[in-house]
């Protein structure tokens, strides 16, 4: 069985250290994970794994429990080093510009690098798994199997099954659904900036880790540590609202940064004020997020993460619900397989029962982040006070919720094994 996994990011690593996992010893299988580019020279050429470079360590993340627990169950020493790699927190915090305590969120969490992160994955899998070519094509047609076609020319692959790992530009989901917009990702309105501020970690960061959450009529700023190996880096953002920026425009940092410092520039922390100070920006993050899909695959090809479910970063569960895609994907697999369906049989069960299981859940998930609809920026100032008073009310009402139910309590194995009993 050949599985071809397009996309080496978060969800398609997850999924392919899944695959090895737990598909069963008497199946024979090969997995080959192409990416469109090479993280350490920037060009696509049929070249394998080398480590993503670590100079933008401004794009982070925050993993809850559940995004640990599935890593757990992938490999304890996977869930050791990336839990050595990032800054785990127990709560969040959420304060208003002025630096007033707006309240408290209980929940484990863990900011990390996404390179780290990266890294921890690759290294988990054997050396050169990833191979850096750009797909430009997947042909699916009903009893037949994909056909993945290549942007140099290269020959191409037929597999048994195609994993769109291809993010929220999805290249694969393009192919199963054509150029329809409604199934296409939506703008948030939103963008994001960030990086890694070198200063000494405050001693309420480190006696108390928490990822900060700042909120202002202009925007929202955000820090807490990058790593708990060094004391001496701070992690931090910036979401504020804008238009969306042009692909491959180049970017004026300097007003950028000019950008930043208006926003925040009177916002008393003293942490953001050094970010402010310091900051030197590379990128611009613009926030997608996805609409429903009525189906994730079909004819041995199938969506996971951020190409069938992006999620708005309010969530803070985008890379964890990735995670519990491949984990889903793998067991289901290889269950079918060990009931002795033929591989055909079992990939095809495998699509529908990964949607089944995991789509009410991503789609719950997003739509309590969007259920609360922020006001145009710059708010006024009774629409600032509004925003305080709605934040200290909701903090207190989600740790009543989170007392009977928490996104981060689901159970990956265990939901898969409900639908199999009943399937």
């Amino acid at each position: 069985m050949k599985v071809i996994i397009v996309g080496a990011g978060l969800s398609g690593l997850s999924t392919a250290i899944a695959l090895r996992k737990f598909l069963p010893a008497s199946q024979a299988f090969e997995i080959k994970i192409y990416d469109n580019t090479n993280p350490g020279t920037g060009e696509a050429r049929g070249q394998s794994t080398p480590q993503v470079t670590t100079s933008r360590l401004g794009a982070g993340l925050g993993l809850q429990a559940n995004g640990l627990r599935v890593l757990e169950d992938l490999d304890p020493t996977l869930r050791q080093r990336t839990y050595a790699a990032g800054f785990p927190c127990t709560h969040f915090t959420w304060k208003t510009a002025g630096d007033w305590l707006l309240g408290r969120e209980y929940v484990d969490v863990l900011p990390i690098s996404r390179p780290f992160l990266i890294n921890c994955l690759q290294d988990t899998l054997p050396a050169g798994s990833v191979i850096y070519k750009k797909v430009a094509r997947v042909v699916t047609q009903q009893g037949r199997k994909p056909v993945v076609q290549f942007e140099d020319g290269s020959p191409d692959e037929t597999a048994d099954l195609v994993v769109g790992a291809d993010g929220i530009r999805s290249t694969v989901r393009r192919d199963l659904f054509g150029e329809d917009e409604k199934y296409k990702p939506k703008y948030a309105g939103i963008c994001a900036v960030g990086g890694v501020l070198d200063v000494p970690l405050p001693k309420h960061l480190l006696e108390n880790p928490s990822m900060l959450f700042f909120m202002g009529s202009t925007g929202v700023f955000g820090y807490s540590g990058l790593t708990q190996s060094d004391k001496n880096k701070l992690l931090w953002w910036s979401v504020y609202e804008t238009e969306l920026p042009g692909r491959g425009l180049k970017l004026d940092h300097d007003l950028m940064i000019q950008q930043l410092r208006k926003r925040h520039g009177d916002w008393t922390d003293p942490l953001i004020r050094q970010c402010l100070a310091k900051a030197n920006l590379d990128n611009i993050y613009p926030i997608f997020v996805m609409p429903d899909l009525p189906y994730w695959g079909r004819d041995g090809c199938v969506l996971v993460g951020d190409a069938a479910h992006a999620l708005p970063p309010r969530s803070g569960q985008g890379a964890s619900q990735a995670f519990e895609d491949g984990e889903a994907l793998a067991l289901l697999l290889a269950s079918y397989l060990e009931k002795g369906h033929s591989p055909k049989e079992a990939i095809s069960r495998s699509i529908l029962g990964l949607f089944e299981v995991r789509a009410d859940r991503v789609n719950g998930i997003k739509a309590d982040a969007l259920r609360w609809k922020d006001p145009k920026m710059p708010m006024s100032w009774w629409q600032t006070c509004g925003l305080y008073i709605t934040l200290f009310i909701l903090v207190r009402v989600r740790r009543i919720t989170n007392l009977f139910s928490r996104r981060d309590a689901w159970d990956v194995r265990e939901a898969v094994s409900k639908y199999l009993l009943s399937h």
